[in-house]
């Protein structure tokens, strides 16, 4: 189990701090005028996401490249912050506990608005996007759960979870809860890790657990074959799609790209995508394609 440090979060808002904050608040006269450089992390999220924003400022005009497998979270805002990159696509929720430690927001519009509040100067988030990589506990379809919801299942005791080893953070499942105000805290102890999707989806038909905790995008397609069940007190902070990106280099049609993008990009396409990219077609392509069927 990973445990997040706050002193760490705090000292990476510091540094974002310091050096982002200098950054003029204009904007470049011409896209093209200074390349434009999309950062992305080691996952197949990460960097699929790269080469959507990458492919939607292409179609502004602005020269672009990305950068791909740069680490994770802290390593890839390090970049920003150097001016290495330009923007980097993430997670509403996993950006505001980054810069925002002791923040309670679940809710899509609530996360968005304390990320915003939250952001060292220098920084900008665009619109966020309806698809999201939220926490999630799923069932396998047909199950006859009746109407359980979230909290009433981490309530219950004695109750297994499978989760893909390096999806899901267990400590995430038990804990994130902590955050809503309804939600007194999970009761389950029993985890179990899977090497990939279809291990663990076969583990649940197979009854070694009752239930999966997946994130809705990076599990992949096999999220289709499962029921998730109702998270209606939002115990578990929304995830949504955002491009972060630093002040000052980008132009107003650029900017534009990234509302087109986050009108049109589901939960449902990020899976699919993910899925063509395990089975290794290339995330450029896969990103491609998809900006291709939707003239963009």
């Amino acid at each position: 189990m990973t445990v997040r440090s706050s002193v760490l979060a705090a000292a990476l808002v510091m540094s974002i701090a310091g050096l982002v904050g200098g950054c003029s608040a204009g904007t470049s006269a011409d896209p093209a005028a200074a390349p434009v450089v999309v950062g992305a992390g080691s996952s197949d999220l990460s960097r699929l996401l790269a080469q959507i924003y990458a492919g939607g400022l292409r179609s502004t005009g602005a020269n672009v490249s990305v950068e791909e497998d740069m680490g994770d979270r802290a390593d890839y805002l390090a970049a920003l912050d150097r001016g290495e990159v330009t923007m980097v696509p993430d997670l509403t929720g996993e950006l505001l506990r980054t810069f925002d430690t002791l923040s309670a927001a679940t809710e899509a519009e609530d996360v968005y608005t304390e990320l915003n509040r939250s952001l060292p100067a220098g920084l900008s988030v665009g619109d966020y996007a309806t698809a999201e990589d939220r926490l999630a506990i799923a069932e396998a379809s047909g199950s006859e759960s009746g109407d359980e919801t979230v909290t009433e299942f981490l309530g219950r005791e004695e109750r297994t979870v499978g989760i893909v080893d390096g999806q899901v953070d267990p400590m995430d499942v038990l804990v994130e809860g902590t955050r809503s105000s309804t939600f007194t805290g999970a009761s389950f102890t029993d985890v179990t890790p899977y090497a990939d999707a279809q291990s663990a989806v076969d583990g649940l038909n197979a009854g070694e657990v009752d239930v999966l905790a997946i994130r809705t995008a990076s599990f992949g397609p096999l999220a289709k074959d499962l029921t998730t069940l109702p998270d209606d007190d939002h115990v578990y902070p929304a995830q949504n799609v955002v491009p972060l990106y630093a002040n000052g280099v980008l132009d107003e049609s650029a900017l534009r790209s990234f509302s087109v993008v986050a009108g049109e990009l589901t939960t449902a396409d990020l899976a699919d995508m993910i899925g063509e990219v395990r089975n290794g077609v290339p995330s450029g392509e896969v990103a491609g394609r998809w900006l291709g069927e939707r003239n963009l």
